[in-house]
């Protein structure tokens, strides 16, 4: 019998998240929400995304709106800066960008009770000395650079991205998603919020295009040839996937499989996904770092 640990949960061929940047656009939220739900309620796929929220923008009106939506487990919580006005570059003092980085988790943790562990950074670009920084706070950094991401070859503070735009075709929306099967890749999509309008407000993806794209989405995960998730679950689950290895003992009539994983126990926690074979099977079973579990001969 053999045991490996899979790339992606369920081994899944390749992966997908939405991040919606700022947090302000309410009305699209709600129209996302019910899109995710109708979609679930349909299919049996929870697609999800995160929130990656800008503190300076967040109406004091909506905050226990946004606590209810957390625990739907639609979506999920990325901080972005207290203002949006700050480069994660040499160009901002290092002082500033403590402040920021610092503040920016603080604020948000205290808003809902959530830490955000990782980051996405505003307008304004990253690059080494900005990442040195949010290594202090955060597990990862959603830079916003446009190309597919392939794990294994992953630069932590500087996940690329798939730009969600009102121009893009419902063709474009598929083949990102084709493309992140074919490769193996783990395709990050920024969004700013969904429009019915036919113009173009401020980094907007068609209504019509967004409902294409997320049923496509469930089609390809019910196949489970993608899986969807947060950013957060998909940074645990690929973080723990490089530093994990499988102990194994053997007895007579059965194997104990331990899933070894040297990280923090108290961030990462999210289970992994290990695949076990022999000559005639292969089935998937889900551990979680550290845990033991027992698997019949």
């Amino acid at each position: 019998m053999e045991f490996k640990i899979c790339q992606y949960k369920n081994n899944a061929k390749g992966a997908f998240t939405f991040v919606f940047d700022d947090g302000c656009y309410w009305e699209s939220t709600e129209w996302i929400y019910e899109i995710f739900k109708e979609i679930y309620e349909k299919t049996g796929v929870m697609l999800k995304g995160t929130s990656a929220q800008t503190v300076g923008f967040i109406s004091p009106t909506l905050i226990n709106k946004w606590k209810e939506l957390f625990k739907s487990g639609y979506f999920d919580l990325s901080a972005h800066s207290i203002n949006h006005c700050i480069g994660y570059n040499k160009n901002t003092s290092e002082e500033e960008l403590h402040k920021d980085a610092r503040d920016s988790q603080a604020e948000l943790e205290k808003m809902y009770g959530i830490k955000p562990l990782t980051y996405v950074t505003p307008g304004g670009g990253s690059d080494e000395f900005g990442w040195n920084v949010l290594k202090s706070y955060y597990i990862a950094n959603r830079n916003g650079n446009d190309r597919m991401n392939i794990p294994n070859n992953i630069d932590w503070y500087d996940i690329g991205t798939f730009t969600a735009m009102l121009k893009r075709t419902n063709e474009e929306y598929k083949n990102n998603i084709d493309e992140a099967i074919k490769s193996g890749g783990w395709s990050v999509q920024i969004n700013h919020w969904v429009t019915k309008k036919a113009e173009d407000v401020f980094h907007s993806q068609s209504y019509d295009t967004f409902v294409y794209e997320c049923n496509y989405l469930a089609k390809k995960a019910q196949s489970n040839e993608i899986w969807v998730s947060s950013l957060n679950e998909a940074v645990l689950y690929l973080q723990e996937y490089e530093k994990s290895t499988l102990e194994i003992k053997e007895n007579d009539r059965e194997y104990e499989i331990t899933l070894v994983c040297p990280l923090d126990k108290d961030i990462y926690n999210y289970p992994l996904t290990i695949e076990v074979k022999n000559e005639n099977t292969s089935t998937c079973v889900d551990i979680l770092p550290n845990q033991t579990i027992k698997i019949g001969k």
